[in-house]
């Protein structure tokens, strides 16, 4: 039998490497990019094998993200699900953020779901696919000091709103997942007072967890969120209500 493929942007560390190991657990075939981890994507193509395609590439770049499609399909035959999860921000509040970190913000994190989902599209169709873009909880509430990333992440529900709209004709499914802060290793070095202080803000007195994130987003890659579309899921443990 035919596994279904799923394309994770981004699927080397953090958020990424539980999302690309979750579905491999869920018996999917994944390709997945990456831009610096390049040891880390590596560990995974030899743990994997044939279940695994690891390709560096800049998300921001669309040609790139055609040839991973590309490589992708030449691979694994199909693609069933898209997980745009790759991003990457330099940021500020209006006073102080410079221009270059505005505009590098918005290529890294808004430009990259585009470019995946207009390449990947084609091929959805084929499947029936879905998509599942990562967005945040400072896309739908804003945030102090965090100007670009709020507003490259909210530029991400008005897109995936659009294409669920322009897609449901060939019934695709398009989701967005929005997280407040996740504990991933990437917040290793993140103090145990900022923590707390995350905590003090949830309604759950917790820290969301990447397995957390993982078992939604696979909901919605699965068949039984057929008939859900255009949605917007917090994740948050009620940090923002």
């Amino acid at each position: 039998m035919t596994r279904k493929v799923a394309l994770i942007t981004g699927g080397a560390s953090g958020l990424g490497r539980t999302l690309m190991e979750e579905f491999i657990k869920a018996d999917y075939d994944v390709c997945f990019t990456y831009m610096n981890s390049e040891k880390k994507a590596k560990c995974y193509q030899e743990k994997y094998g044939d279940r695994v395609l690891a390709i560096k590439a800049d998300a921001s770049v669309y040609d790139a993200a055609c040839d991973v499609v590309k490589s992708c399909i030449d691979k694994f035959k199909r693609i069933d699900v898209l997980v745009n999860n790759a991003a990457s921000a330099k940021d500020g509040s209006v006073l102080k953020l410079e221009y270059n970190d505005f505009d590098y913000t918005i290529k890294n994190v808004l430009y990259p779901v585009f470019n995946y989902t207009k390449a990947t599209v084609p091929y959805l169709i084929k499947n029936t696919g879905k998509i599942i873009n990562i967005g945040s909880i400072n896309g739908l509430r804003g945030r102090e000091g965090s100007l670009a990333y709020s507003t490259a992440k909210a530029g991400i529900e008005g897109f995936t709103k659009t294409i669920a709209k322009e897609l449901g004709f060939y019934n695709i499914c398009c989701n967005v997942v929005a997280p407040g802060f996740i504990n991933t290793d990437g917040q290793a070095n993140t103090s145990e007072l900022i923590k707390k202080m995350v905590k003090d803000e949830c309604v759950i007195k917790k820290l969301t967890e990447p397995i957390e994130v993982a078992n939604l987003v696979l909901f919605l890659a699965g068949d039984k969120s057929n008939n859900i579309t255009g949605q917007v899921y917090k994740i948050d443990c009620g940090q923002y209500i």
